[in-house]
Formats: structure tokens, C-alpha cells, sequence
């Protein structure tokens, strides 16, 4: 009996060992380590992509208005209808913010190199130099006039640059 004793403890004790040793070999622990670096200057040139002139248009047959297809951040336009004092050319330039961050637009217009004759044109915008809050996802249109201050008696040329500024706004998550 004391050998049927030893046996059957033995017995368990192996059954034991088997048990924890099977439940070993089907158990894992998995760790996972990482690191995250985040650089500012890609967030600005991600943001940047997202802050963009979308439409452009003229509001006068005759004249044209365009967006860079290689380069959304720029727009144009040319007047080709102006002839007496007090004609006036607008152009509408559409504003959007796909980013998931509000965005503050600010404009700089002014008169470029290559401008002859300067006061014949008076060039303003509705924004007024003001910058305007773009919502995360939203849009806005920008709108520029060109009205000739007078008459011109020979030929004229008028060279414009928009330039606008976005910034993220910090306080949108």
C-alpha cells in the first residue's frame, strides 16, 4: 500500500509539473515598445497642404482668374476689361481649411515689381487687411476689386500680388 501511496503521489506531482509546463509553452506575454517624435516643421507643412485657395473667379467676362494647380497657395488674375475711369474688376478667391485645426487667414495685397504707373489703379479687398478665423473643415471667399483711378491715354499695366497667411489656431484639440 505504501508503494500504491508513492505512485499516486508521484503521479500527481508529475500531472503537476506537465500541467504547468503545457501552460507555459501555450502562454505568451507580448510587450510593446514605441516612440514618438513629432516635428514641427512637418506639422506646419501638413497644415500648410491643408489651408489652400480652392476657386477663383472672375466676376467680368473678359477677365480670368485662376488657382495653381501645382501650387494651391497661390491664385491669379488678369483684367482685361478696364478702359475709363471708374471701371471696376472683381475677382472672388475661395478660402478652405480641410485641417481638424482652426486656422486664422491674414492678407497681404499689394503692387508687385513690374507695376508702371501705379496710381491708375486702386486694388482693395473686403477683408480690409483684416484676418478672418477659418473653422476646422469650413471655408471663406476673398474678394478683391481693382477700380481704375483714370482714364489712362497710353498703354498701362498693372502687376498685383495676394498673399495670405494661415495659422493654426491652438485652442481647437
Amino acid at each position: 500500500m505504501k508503494n500504491r501511496k508513492t505512485i499516486v503521489a508521484l503521479f500527481l506531482v508529475v500531472s503537476a509539473l506537465v500541467m504547468s509546463v503545457g501552460y507555459a509553452a501555450l502562454t505568451d506575454t507580448l510587450d510593446i515598445n514605441g516612440t514618438a517624435d513629432v516635428s514641427v516643421a512637418a506639422a506646419e507643412k501638413a497644415f500648410d497642404e491643408k489651408v489652400y485657395f480652392s476657386v477663383a473667379t472672375a466676376n467680368e467676362t473678359g477677365n480670368t482668374a485662376s488657382v495653381n494647380g501645382d501650387n494651391p497657395d497661390k491664385a491669379s488674375f488678369t483684367i482685361n476689361t478696364l478702359a475709363e475711369k471708374d471701371d471696376v474688376a472683381t475677382f472672388t478667391f475661395t478660402i478652405v481649411n480641410t485641417s481638424d485645426l482652426d486656422a486664422t487667414i491674414t492678407p497681404s495685397l499689394h503692387a508687385t515689381a513690374g507695376n508702371t504707373l501705379p496710381d491708375y489703379f486702386d486694388v482693395t479687398s473686403d477683408w480690409n487687411g483684416q484676418a478672418r478665423e477659418i473653422a476646422a473643415g469650413g471655408s471663406d471667399t476673398y474678394t478683391v476689386t481693382v477700380k481704375l483711378l483714370k482714364t489712362p491715354t497710353e498703354t498701362i499695366s498693372g502687376s498685383f500680388h495676394i498673399e495670405t497667411k494661415a495659422v493654426a489656431n491652438e485652442t481647437n484639440p
